[in-house]
Parts: C-alpha cells; sequence; structure tokens
C-alpha cells in the first residue's frame, strides 16, 4: 500500500476491472499504486455485465480491435487462473463455446460475413438446423436455418471476478480508496502533477483515466474525450438443470448460462444518457427473444434484472495509451467488451507506463478522434436497441 504521506507512481481514476486489472498488474511489478472510485469498486458497468467473452461471433471482418480481442482470450486462462490463486476466490471463468443462430434467410447468408475467420487458422463450425439438434438437442433454437458454432468463446462471472481483482491487487499492496471522486486532475505546465479530490491535492508520478462511461467528466481534461455511456438492460434466470450447455446468440439477444444454473438474458443497446434505469418494454422483448432461442426460458423462473453504462467511442473501440500530456494516459471506451479486453489492457498498458515500446496501442491511441471530429463532427454510430 501507498505509505501515508508518500505519493503514488501511479493513480488510476476508476475502479472497474480495467482499473483493478491494470493496478494489480504494476503493484506486481513492484509500482505503488492508488485506486479512486466514485462509488463502490467495480460496481458500475463490470458489476452490470453478462460476462460473454465473444470475440468471434462478434466479428465480421478482420482489424486491429479483433486482434486486440482474440489476443485477449487467448491470455484469459492463464490470467484469470493466476487472480484466482492469488486471491483465493473463483471467477466463474469457462469455455463454453457460442452458437450464432440465423431464423430468416437473410440472417443465414450474414453468416458467411464471419467465414473469414478460418483464414486466420480460427475454430468455427457450420452447422444446419439437424446439426444443432443433433449437439445440442431440440429445444435449442427450434425454427432456426442454420449456425455458427464458435469452440473457442467463453464466459466468465464478471461479479466473481471484480471481487477477485480487487482481493487481489489489494494483497499486492495497492490502495482502492472508494466512494472517492476525482473532482479534477492537477495540470501545469504540459504536466499532469495529479489529482483534486474533496479538500485534498494528490500528486502522483501519472494518472491513467480509467473511469468508463464517466471517463469525460473527469475536471480538467486538456481536451474532449468522446466516451459516451451506452445503457444495456439484462435480465437473470434460473432456468436449473434445464440451463444450455453454450452460450446462444441470435441477431435479438444471447443467452449466457453460468454453472450454477442462472443464465444471463441481453442487452439492449440504448442511448439514454445517465439514466440507468429498468423497463418493462426491454425486459419483455428480451424475454421473447430469449424463448426462441431456447423454449425452456418461457418457463424459467424471474431472478432479477438490472442496467449498467457502457463506455462507448464514435468508433466503438478503446481509448488507450497518452493523451498529449505528459502524464496523463487513458484506459477507456471499451463498450461492451470490458470484461473481455481486460487481461490485455492491463498488460499493454501496464507496458506502456513503464516505459516499454507497444505498437499495439496506436488504433487506439486517443489522437485518432482529433481528425474524425474535424472531418465529420458530431458523427457516431447509429442508435440501436438490441444487440
Amino acid at each position: 500500500m501507498t505509505a501515508p504521506g508518500k505519493s503514488p507512481d501511479v493513480l488510476i481514476v476508476g475502479g472497474g476491472a480495467i482499473g483493478l486489472a491494470l493496478a494489480d498488474e504494476l503493484a506486481g511489478r513492484g509500482h505503488a499504486v492508488s485506486v479512486f472510485d466514485r462509488g463502490a469498486a467495480g460496481a458500475e458497468a463490470s458489476w452490470a455485465a453478462a460476462g460473454l467473452l465473444s470475440p468471434q461471433s462478434e466479428a465480421r471482418f478482420p482489424g486491429p480491435f479483433f486482434d486486440l480481442a482474440i489476443e485477449s482470450l487467448r491470455r484469459y486462462d492463464a490470467w484469470v487462473g493466476d487472480v484466482e490463486t492469488r486471491s483465493g476466490q473463483a471467477a466463474g471463468f469457462r469455455r463454453t463455446g457460442l452458437l450464432r443462430s440465423a431464423f430468416e434467410a437473410s440472417q443465414e447468408t450474414a453468416l458467411r460475413d464471419f467465414l473469414w475467420q478460418r483464414e486466420r487458422g480460427l475454430s468455427l463450425e457450420t452447422w444446419d438446423a439437424a446439426e444443432v439438434a443433433r449437439r445440442l438437442g431440440p429445444d435449442v433454437c427450434p425454427g432456426a436455418r442454420a449456425g455458427l458454432f464458435f469452440p473457442d468463446e467463453a464466459v466468465v462471472d464478471p461479479r466473481k471476478l471484480t471481487r477477485a481483482l480487487g482481493r487481489a491487487a489489494r494483497d499486492r499492496g495497492v490502495e482502492v480508496r472508494e466512494d472517492t471522486p476525482v473532482r479534477a486532475l492537477r495540470i501545469a505546465n504540459g504536466r499532469c502533477l495529479g489529482v483534486d479530490i474533496a479538500g485534498e491535492s494528490l500528486d502522483a508520478g501519472c494518472v491513467v483515466d480509467a473511469a468508463g462511461a464517466w471517463a469525460g467528466r473527469v475536471g480538467g481534461l486538456p481536451f474532449s474525450v468522446p466516451v459516451e455511456p451506452v445503457r444495456g438492460q439484462i435480465v437473470e434466470l434460473d432456468l436449473g438443470r434445464n440451463t444450455p450447455r453454450t452460450v446462444l446468440h441470435s441477431e435479438e439477444v444471447y443467452i449466457v448460462p453460468h454453472a450454477d444454473g442462472r443464465s444471463l438474458v441481453g442487452s439492449t443497446i440504448e442511448r439514454v444518457g445517465f439514466e440507468k434505469a429498468v423497463t418493462a418494454d426491454a425486459v419483455g422483448r428480451l424475454l421473447e427473444a430469449a424463448a426462441r432461442l431456447w423454449p425452456p426460458a418461457a418457463q424459467a423462473r424471474f431472478v432479477t434484472a438490472w442496467s449498467g453504462l457502457r463506455p462507448a467511442t464514435p468508433d466503438g473501440a478503446p481509448v488507450l495509451g497518452e493523451s498529449g500530456v505528459e502524464g496523463l494516459f487513458f484506459a477507456t471506451g471499451h463498450y461492451r467488451n470490458g470484461i473481455l479486453l481486460t487481461p490485455i489492457t492491463s498488460r499493454l498498458m501496464a507496458d506502456r507506463l513503464t516505459g516499454h515500446a507497444v505498437p499495439e496501442l496506436a488504433p487506439f491511441s486517443p489522437s485518432r478522434f482529433a481528425s474524425a471530429r474535424a472531418d465529420n463532427p458530431g458523427k457516431r454510430p447509429p442508435a440501436e436497441v438490441f444487440g
């Protein structure tokens, strides 16, 4: 832990999975780290996530973001195993595979968009309706015309993972200060010197803005950070022994099974600002779509529903690396993939903060938005409702 009166080497704004994992990685390299969160650590987007680790089934085309996501999933087994061992807490990681189903001719045609992955040596299998029934049973996706099965996709329990990360980081000496919002950065002469919190100014060797949907609201930022909240609603069902063996996914909904019999049904994509609410309309539509994928869901016990605010950027990719101000870095904007990208983000950002060359961060630099704003001010992705 950072000694009283001693400035931390790194001060991280935001105690979600990304912030905690980065703090843990840096502390493991011998650095003094403090994490400040506006509420309870891990209680925002990380707490609300479904835990779906699915880089392949979301990728219709290759690119730097896909490479980053695939590398992160490859690291998950060893990374989460280390966190579990050091914390003494299970994180619920499992390689379940994922079935993406098509119910209409246009959706069946769209499945071809994923076949380029075979040229990259990645595993995916084309199943017709008979193969789905043979492999997974007649109750899975009845009426589906075809499906793609991604055997390497996985799930993790985000709440268990975040608790394990918090324990592991604290055991390495990380100071985690909850209910302590950072009011402003302290920048002078082109350098970030630390932060201001209520009634206190704190020095730090460097500062990392990992505040998720609130990353752009940290006071004193030298420029506008284009991160906005996108609400996602999720329903939890208890399917008991009827829990599907694999993740089920369609164009409308996904069902994420966890080992304890719970299944999470998600998720909406709603641009409603910082309004966290659960709506009857969204819950109803999610449940209807879930029953189409897995008919036993219609008879499942309803447990609860919640919403979270994902941090989205205009191009859907994270903001990682230098800010242009010495001593100020970003690790935010992971949108729907924060839990998936936690292992690789923590490693790459720790490398960069400790002076190692990290060419993989170039496509995710904050500087990419400067020219985009000049070319097309106000541009952002279409306002999807479900996905």
